[in-house]
């Protein structure tokens, strides 16, 4: 699975890079390339939907390999796409499939793995990804000085080799339950467990937070007169921090509270993304991406363990759907919300992003006692 997500993300640029190729190759404007990523975004919350179904019903193989065979078949429609409406469908559709492996990886980890191993367990994958993204982004940045048209390509491959590797790792089957049990569930009953709501709406705050870093920061880093590459070497330095300082803290991290872990994670992002309303060079984003980076490495070693302390067994996947949906709703609004707060003005949207951490902080500590209760 750490080869197959490692693989996959090693060429993850044309959604990172979406922004630019619609604004700069395709001449569209901030607010028609906004409502083009929302496309993506609601193929986001579709796609992680339908992945919690698949997880439960045919187990994590099938939803892995499907889910990114179907994501390079919908870049390269993606990439030859010149009509704005078509662009905007084959971009829901990449959304769409582009998620489907989230909710299979998770649960496949909340499968084989002790709860004391969770956190562990998630951070190497976590891990991973970012390694794989780091790489992407310097590439893409460099790139996008010769055209868009490598990016897609390079991305389509990615998808197919990570499918050929989860195909060939992962058992054939990943659920110890029978069909009976495993379809016995709905999306309803998760929906009626307070505790997983109250969780995922504090997830969905933060997360339209992390999610400008994809959408809005390349267009507040454009006005402020950085280029595509000097974008894609920032975020290289996100990557950078998370590959090398995570190692070091997973033992420390195993030793505290998740709860504890995850509320000043959270506070992280909130303070590098609320600083990044007072710097305009690429140094002062460098520092910003940094703070909210370490941010990131905190909340990401527990989120998902978490979820597996809330889930039963037979709705594992569909808790995880739900989560996922929590980080692609996420992904729909941070375009919506970003894109309109920044023609206001910069100040405004990063303002705006702390405020929207730090109630997320105030419901985690309303919920971290119980949690911990259910968690047993």
């Amino acid at each position: 699975m750490w080869a197959a997500l490692l693989a996959n993300q090693l060429g993850c640029m044309a959604i990172p890079f979406l922004g630019y190729y619609l604004t700069q190759d395709q001449g569209l404007s901030v607010a028609a390339a906004g409502i083009i990523l929302t496309a993506c975004g609601i193929g986001g919350v579709a796609s992680q939907w339908a992945g919690g179904l698949l997880v439960d019903r045919f187990g994590y193989r099938a939803t892995l390999v499907g889910g990114m065979i179907a994501a390079g078949v919908a870049l390269f429609a993606l990439g030859l796409s010149q009509n704005i409406y078509l662009i905007g469908f084959f971009a829901f559709l990449a959304g769409a499939s582009g998620e489907l492996w989230r909710p299979a990886s998770a649960a496949m980890v909340a499968h084989f793995f002790k709860q004391d191993q969770l956190p562990r367990a998630y951070g190497m994958l976590f891990w991973a990804v970012n390694l794989g993204y780091g790489f992407s982004m310097v590439l893409g940045g460099v790139l996008t000085r010769h055209g868009f048209t490598l990016i897609f390509v390079i991305n389509i491959v990615t998808c197919l080799l990570g499918a050929v590797l989860a195909w060939r790792a992962l058992p054939a089957s990943g659920r110890r339950n029978g069909k009976a049990e495993a379809t016995s569930g709905s999306y309803g009953d998760v929906l009626r467990d307070r505790l997983m709501v109250a969780y995922l709406a504090a997830t969905f705050c933060y997360a339209i937070v992390f999610r400008q870093a994809g959408t809005t920061l390349p267009l507040a880093m454009k006005v402020d007169g950085l280029s595509s590459s000097t974008f894609g070497f920032i975020m290289a330095i996100n990557a950078v921090i998370i590959v090398i300082v995570q190692p070091l803290l997973l033992p420390t991290i195993g030793k505290l509270r998740e709860s504890t872990v995850l509320i000043t994670g959270t506070v992280l992002i909130g303070i590098g993304f609320g600083a990044t309303a007072f710097v305009s060079s690429p140094a002062g984003y460098t520092v910003t991406v940094g703070v909210w980076s370490l941010g990131e490495i905190a909340v990401f070693c527990v989120n998902q363990a978490i979820v597996a302390h809330l889930a039963p067994e037979h709705l594992r996947g569909r808790y995880y759907g739900l989560y996922g949906m929590a980080w692609a709703g996420a992904m729909l609004a941070a375009p919506l919300l970003g894109t309109r707060l920044l023609e206001h003005s910069a100040s405004l949207l990063w303002t705006v992003c702390a405020v929207l951490c730090f109630i997320a902080v105030a419901a985690q500590m309303a919920t971290a006692s119980r949690i911990l209760r259910r968690q047993g």
